[in-house]
């Protein structure tokens, strides 16, 4: 457990000092939001890789296991986790260019309550009352100042608050009911953050040279 609270030491502080480059504006008053908003998911899937014992393989139902564990359900339910997963965990968002709408049928997605949806994106640097806020609208509506090459349509718009996604992480681990606790008091949850630790941190083999 003393490793285990170095170890969260070290990467809550780098992860905001991460989101602090990312959201301190430039001369032209710019912020990185987006690189900011996949830190927050990235590292989050670190800490439900940690939970359930494995870094590679882990989806978003580790995720979602994750947060029904230590997050507040009301602001993180599985539609939401879905949402944030499968817009921003995808080989588009790796090359820096996430979905300018995204359709939540293409390539046989689907999200937890079933509704297609071709969301776009609001993203904010200031804390809000929810993380995810999600604006459905009965008609569809069109992008009207993004680049594109045709008239693009949505129904659905994502308003997405990265300080407030940010502050929940870190409460996931240091909580009263936080991942923390839970290790120490859970022998299971133990031995798969162990488990991940020999992934993070090979051990030294004997006739290595």
């Amino acid at each position: 457990m003393k490793f285990t609270r170095a170890f969260f030491r070290d990467r809550v502080r780098s992860f905001r000092k991460d989101i602090a480059i990312c959201l301190t504006a430039d001369a032209n008053r710019h912020h990185a939001y987006f690189p900011a908003l996949i830190t927050c998911i990235g590292f989050v899937d670190l800490l439900s890789g940690l939970y359930a014992g494995k870094l590679e393989g882990q989806s978003r139902n580790e995720l979602k296991s994750y947060a029904a564990r230590f997050m507040d359900a009301a602001k993180y339910d599985p539609l939401r986790i879905d949402i944030l997963y499968l817009a921003f965990r995808h080989k588009l968002a790796h090359l820096s260019f996430p979905y300018v709408v995204f359709d939540t049928t293409a390539d046989g997605r689907e999200l937890a309550d079933k509704k297609h949806r071709r969301i776009t994106w609001t993203v904010h640097a200031s804390k809000r009352s929810l993380p995810i806020k999600l604006d459905d609208h009965p008609t569809p509506q069109f992008l009207k100042r993004t680049l594109r090459p045709w008239a693009v349509s949505y129904n659905c718009r994502a308003i997405i608050s990265v300080r407030t996604f940010q502050i929940d992480i870190v409460k996931s681990i240091y909580g009263p009911k936080g991942y923390l606790r839970c290790l120490q008091s859970e022998l299971i949850a133990r031995e798969n953050f162990a488990k991940c630790m020999k992934v993070i941190f090979p051990p030294h083999e004997k006739g290595l040279i």
